[in-house]
């Protein structure tokens, strides 16, 4: 199970662009943590702590905010907002979430062995990057491994396929894929060639006579 982590948080008035442009030069990221039934709360907290927390544990971490030193909240990250050119994060914004209720969460999908795959010299797709699955929060992982250092040329790695950990569901379509791996094209059209450079040889060569 994963374990919840404290993160400090500060309650905000709403603010300007401007003002949060000067905000974030000075460390602090504008945030918002939005519950059921209630209007979203206004935060701040420390950019640096927030991308450290995440770079360690993964975007499905159950984060303890703890506002003004006094309240905590359960929360996961719903969305980051990011600059298009620097990608800066510029606003994040938390889900409060119950530990006894199950949440939503899109798991990106990590894909061990592309090395051997590589090695091998076959061609490979992979068709998704993440998963939506629910589940409780604690529960929800950070990843989902897929190992395809032992698949080869055809076959194919489906959503069905894929462990997804104790009490965590997938509404995915289970035949839905997930990667695939083929002999690489280069070789296909060589051994093409190949073969019209034979047909034009043997088509070349004079008859024999009997």
């Amino acid at each position: 199970m994963k374990q919840s982590n404290t993160l400090a948080a500060s309650n905000r008035l709403p603010a300007s662009k401007r003002e949060n442009r000067r905000m974030r030069a000075s460390g602090l990221l504008p945030a918002s943590m939005s519950s059921k039934g209630e209007d979203a709360k206004s935060l701040s907290i420390r950019s640096d702590e927030l991308v450290k927390m995440l770079s360690r544990q993964g975007m499905s971490t159950v984060f303890n905010l703890k506002v003004d030193g006094k309240t905590s909240y359960n929360a996961m990250v719903k969305e980051i907002q990011r600059a298009p050119l620097t990608a800066e994060i510029l606003h994040v914004t938390f889900q409060h979430v119950s530990l006894k209720e199950e949440t939503k969460a899109d798991v990106t999908i990590q894909i061990v062995g592309r090395d051997t795959l590589e090695f091998k010299k076959l061609d490979f797709i992979q068709h998704l990057d993440s998963l939506p699955v629910r589940g409780l929060p604690q529960d929800i992982p950070n990843t989902i491994d897929a190992d395809v250092a032992e698949m080869d040329a055809g076959d194919n790695l489906y959503v069905r396929d894929l462990v997804l950990g104790k009490g965590i569901e997938t509404d995915m379509e289970a035949d839905r894929l997930v990667f695939t791996v083929s002999m690489p094209r280069l070789h296909v059209e060589e051994t093409a060639e190949e073969a019209e450079t034979e047909g034009a040889e043997e088509s070349a060569e004079p008859a024999t006579e009997e």
